[in-house]
């Protein structure tokens, strides 16, 4: 009976299709729209988009014996900040996929390895995944690298978002473990969104005890301040 019932709600979709709503303004699209955005929002998107690139382009600073490069799709603001949040807490999965469309087509490096930045096991219960490695496949599918989970999380600390900038620091440091999959590879660390970059920084520190030869960070978006925290931006070596 239950597979009569999925065969006629099928039948009923296809003959009576629902309308699906645009991903940040919940304007109507087409049952067939596999972008879930509307057109002015995508256009919003894409202005985001050229923003952030013409931002970056202005600085070119240095992260001496740090990062290989930290780049940022978007800033962390209207569009972009609609779609990060449906993301991270609304199990709007289907979100990710016009960010790290832009997100792959930032400049390239030698990475060899793309790793998401980690969550909790108390994040995953609580959200079913982890929208970093969510991020971090559609990357990867994109660049046809390889992508792996190779770091992991302590549970027992609070959530970063809570915290002010030192805070985030203290918090953070030391909680992060990085698997045998990374030694010797060029990394290409991918995150939602970069404020500090204490995580940013607690990765590279994992990533470099186990052997990574050397670690690019890729976000969706740096919020505005994220400057103080973390300086500037470099081209891979």
């Amino acid at each position: 009976m239950k597979g009569i019932r999925r065969l006629l709600s099928a039948a009923e979709d296809w003959i009576f299709p629902q309308e699906v709503g645009c991903m940040v303004c919940g304007r109507a699209l087409p049952p067939q729209d596999a972008e879930g955005l509307c057109m002015t929002c995508a256009a919003l998107l894409e202005e985001q988009a050229l923003e952030q690139a013409e931002a970056e382009r202005g600085e070119r600073r240095g992260i001496a014996g740090e990062f290989a490069c930290v780049r940022a799709a978007y800033p962390y603001d209207g569009v972009a900040r609609r779609l990060i949040l449906g993301l991270k807490f609304e199990g709007m999965r289907r979100a990710a996929v016009p960010l790290a469309r832009t997100m792959a087509c930032l400049e390239r490096g030698g990475e060899e390895l793309v790793v998401p930045v980690p969550t909790t096991r108390r994040r995953m219960r609580e959200r079913g995944y982890n929208q970093a490695m969510i991020l971090a496949q559609e990357v990867a599918v994109r660049r046809g690298l390889p992508c792996a989970d190779a770091l992991t999380r302590e549970d027992s600390r609070p959530a970063q978002m809570t915290l002010s900038a030192s805070g985030r620091e203290r918090n953070i440091a030391g909680c992060m473990r990085a698997d045998e999959r990374v030694l010797g590879k060029r990394i290409l660390l991918v995150d939602d969104v970069c404020t500090t970059g204490a995580t940013a920084r607690e990765a590279l520190r994992a990533l470099s005890e186990a052997g990574a030869v050397s670690v690019g960070v890729l976000v969706a978006a740096r919020t505005p301040d994220q400057a103080k925290g973390l300086p500037g931006f470099l081209r891979f070596r």
